[in-house]
């Protein structure tokens, strides 16, 4: 309150207009913002999503400016709202406050840039124990990070760490800008997805030339079968192997979760050629040719009968029906007969098998 006492017209005069002046600055001094728990107005705020009460005084004037809004007769300043549409910080707007007889009073409110990880995490799923987190954020700065639970983490105070675990984690990064204090976080859940269990039904198989085999694999939903060669369906749990040599293969087995297991068999073959002594061209279906048995894919490069003169009786490059008794168009005599088979091995080499053969009528 202020006493004005008068003496004189002209000190009267003096005084009123001093204590007019004096009233105005009183009044204006009563003008003012402070926080909803009345502490002194916060000033410098985070980017958040948060609802900050405010209080004007006297009551019962308005706010504006600045992201105020009013819910149930209350007034929030709420830093999101305030820089809808701002890209570049720290940024500073203007809060006022206009009392019921039209005073009023402005502040500068100071808004920190926001601490955003951006990408957001995504939750993933892993096979194998072991697994990369990785995180960028929206704003260039200095930021400190922490991960959380920290134990599974080789480098839980990093944005990139590799971890471990044994089952279903989340994991809470946070980051502080250490500029401002100001902090974001998000989170991520790595999934520990079970793998299957690939068994064959045999892990080791022998067959003769040109002869096939079942493989079978089972734990899997679906598989993948390497090499290809020799197989009839090489993306199938059962396929039939025909290898033209020995061969290893391996099949990869997949879950719904595209987890994997593999399993292997080997494939030997037995290439011992069989070249019977004797042979009956009687048309009876039984032992009627005299051929190679157990021929595998070598390249034939000759198959020759010889009589005991020295005579060649016949000729051919199928060594597998081989020769059938029969010279120039009628049935050989029956002895002893000499033969020269030549075959091309893997190896590109020619090897030459001669021996004799006993023709039986």
């Amino acid at each position: 309150m202020v006493f004005c006492f008068f003496k004189t017209k002209i000190m009267k005069h003096i005084i009123w207009s001093i204590c007019l002046v004096l009233l105005c600055l009183q009044a204006m001094a009563q003008v003012s913002i402070t926080n909803g728990d009345g502490a002194a107005l916060t000033t410098r705020y985070c980017h958040q999503d948060t609802d900050y009460l405010l209080t004007g005084s006297p009551a019962g004037g308005i706010f504006s400016g600045c992201g105020m809004v009013q819910i149930n007769g209350q007034w929030y300043f709420n830093p999101v709202t305030a820089t809808q549409g701002i890209t570049v910080f720290p940024y500073q707007c203007q809060l006022t406050y206009t009392t019921a007889t039209n005073q009023s009073v402005t502040k500068l409110l100071l808004i920190q840039k926001p601490v955003v990880i951006s990408p957001p995490l995504q939750d993933f799923g892993i096979c194998v124990d072991t697994f990369l987190l990785r995180a960028e954020m929206l704003y260039a700065g200095a930021y400190d990070f922490q991960w959380n639970p920290a134990s599974m983490l080789e480098r839980p105070d990093t944005s990139v760490s590799k971890g471990r675990i044994s089952g279903t984690t989340q994991f809470v990064l946070t980051a502080t800008d250490r500029a401002s204090g100001c902090k974001g976080a998000d989170t991520v859940v790595v999934t520990k997805n079970p793998v299957p269990n690939v068994t064959l039904n045999t892990d080791y198989a022998l067959i003769k030339s040109r002869e096939s085999v079942q493989l079978l694999a089972t734990g899997a939903v679906h598989y993948e079968w390497f090499p290809v060669a020799g197989l009839d369906h090489p993306a199938i749990a059962a396929p039939v192997a025909s290898p033209r040599e020995p061969t290893k293969y391996t099949v990869v087995g997949y879950n719904d979760y595209n987890c994997r297991d593999s399993a292997q068999v080997f494939i030997d073959i037995n290439e011992v050629l069989a070249l019977p002594n004797a042979f009956t061209p009687n048309g009876d279906g039984l032992n009627d040719f005299f051929a190679v048995k157990n021929l595998g894919y070598q390249g034939v490069h000759g198959f020759r009968i010889y009589n005991r003169w020295g005579q060649l009786v016949f000729e051919t490059l199928d060594a597998l029906r081989g020769w059938d008794g029969m010279f120039k168009g009628q049935p050989a005599a029956q002895g002893t007969y000499f033969y020269e088979i030549r075959l091309a091995l893997r190896d590109g080499k020619v090897k030459v098998f001669k021996g004799d053969v006993l023709l039986m009528r």
